[in-house]
């Protein structure tokens, strides 16, 4: 849009202000304005301490009592970032929750989760199943259908097996080309359906995704959490569940 910075310095106090504010060029025909968001801002010049400008700075006192990792946190900082699907701050909640049932200390409590943890994973292998026979399956009959295509030996081999249809010359299958056209007459309709088919089911999904359903991965969420629910009672259902559902590990 043409805009350019334009800077004002005014002393003051003994003190340099600089005032920054955003203007668009001539050119464009606009005058000299603020910045629509941020407005005029007053910034210390370079060698002036941020107070004189009434910027306000953290401390050392402050920078010292900064948390460094997630169980330094309050309970009422950890219970929100837990509840916008952190995993860490989903275990630590759980493992605070475990010391508050079991009355035992940090580390103790920290094996217990660890031993949680090590349950919920327990099915992945099951539950992942579908995905992975499904990826499998895929790169199979993708990586297959190049032979199945251009390759005269298993272009024949389909053909006596499956097809039947005739053999061209010799002549008409010197090349790979030829090969391609010919096995063409009867692997275009079962690949020009295959992808027309996966095409619908990827607008489905989208659909699906758009409307905020997840059928199988929610199904699959669902019941690794209501398992761990039902192992340990004893703790938070909630704090169980949140945890569970949290957890990267998918497979």
């Amino acid at each position: 849009e043409g805009s350019v910075m334009a800077a004002l310095r005014v002393r003051a106090g003994g003190h340099t202000f600089q005032w920054l504010s955003r203007h668009r060029s001539p050119l464009a025909g606009a005058t000299f304005a603020a910045h629509r968001l941020a407005g005029p801002q007053w910034r210390p010049c370079a060698g002036q301490a941020p107070e004189a400008a009434g910027v306000r700075v953290a401390t050392l006192e402050q920078a010292l009592k900064m948390p460094s990792n997630v169980y330094e946190l309050s309970n009422e900082a950890l219970f929100l970032m837990a509840e916008q699907g952190s995993h860490t701050a989903c275990s630590e909640r759980l493992a605070r929750n475990i010391m508050v049932v079991d009355r035992v200390e940090w580390l103790k409590a920290q094996e217990k989760v660890k031993e949680i943890q090590a349950e919920n994973r327990k099915l992945l292998f099951l539950f992942s199943m579908p995905y992975k026979v499904g990826l499998a399956g895929m790169m199979a009959a993708g990586l297959g259908s190049i032979p199945l295509v251009f390759h005269h030996p298993s272009v024949n081999w389909f053909n006596r097996s499956f097809v039947t249809t005739d053999i061209p010359e010799p002549k008409d299958l010197e090349t790979l080309y030829e090969v391609g056209s010919w096995a063409w007459n009867w692997m275009e309709p079962p690949l020009g359906v295959a992808s027309f088919v996966l095409l619908a089911l990827q607008f489905s999904r989208q659909q699906m995704l758009n409307m905020g359903l997840h059928p199988y991965t929610e199904f699959v969420a669902n019941c690794k959490a209501d398992r761990l629910v039902k192992l340990y009672p004893q703790y938070n259902a909630d704090f169980l569940s949140d945890f569970s559902k949290s957890d990267p590990k998918k497979h």
